[in-house]
């Protein structure tokens, strides 16, 4: 394959990607066919499926993108955070929520129905309930943190996670309205579940 053939076959794939993403926060992953969305593209069946053989490897790749955008808002945390820098975190991470929030309305029924990505799904979430739990013993021994058995960190962290993960889930069947408004209460919420725990 020629770079340049290699350029356009990349493009290809993510316009594929993006285009999914949108009709899948619109739709719902299950009401959109790969012929609806080669359609929306305005390519073949035949091209789309090149690319990515069904729907299921479409989701996987969407979710790699999304762990790639996690990774770079989580680099850098180290124990100078402070609620400043939460506050920021919150809201750059729900900002992902909205982005790919198909996925945060849908994760576990798409996970029940594929392995690869259930298995891919569970490694991500215990690397980053790890991650989250190192930063805060890093803070309680730097002093960034009130004062806590080092047993309840696991709790606070495993809480902000679910918190997190089902705020959409809550807010649709609460019947509010799907905005960055409502996104913005999330930030609020899960900065009274953490703010207690900073010094600073």
């Amino acid at each position: 394959m020629s770079p340049r053939t290699y350029k356009v076959s990349l493009q290809t794939k993510n316009n594929i990607l993006q285009k999914a993403i949108e009709l899948f926060n619109e739709s719902g992953t299950a009401s959109v066919s790969l012929n609806a969305l080669a359609e929306a593209l305005g390519i073949s069946a035949g091209n789309l499926q090149y690319h990515y053989r069904n729907k299921e490897q479409i989701i996987r790749a969407i979710y790699e993108l999304m762990f790639s955008e996690w990774q770079l808002i989580y680099k850098g945390m180290d124990q100078s955070f402070d609620i400043g820098k939460l506050r920021a975190l919150l809201r750059k991470n729900f900002g992902l929520t909205w982005k790919y929030r198909f996925f945060f309305r849908e994760y576990a029924a798409l996970v029940r129905h594929d392995a690869q990505l259930s298995k891919r799904f569970r490694e991500v979430q215990e690397q980053r309930l790890a991650e989250q739990e190192a930063l805060m013993t890093l803070l309680l021994s730097a002093g960034g943190v009130r004062p806590v058995d080092p047993r309840e960190i696991k709790n606070v962290v495993l809480i902000g996670w679910v918190l997190g993960n089902t705020w959409l889930s809550y807010a649709e069947s609460a019947g509010k309205k799907m905005d960055r408004a409502t996104l913005n209460e999330a930030i609020e919420m899960m900065m009274v579940h953490y703010q207690r725990y900073l010094l600073k």
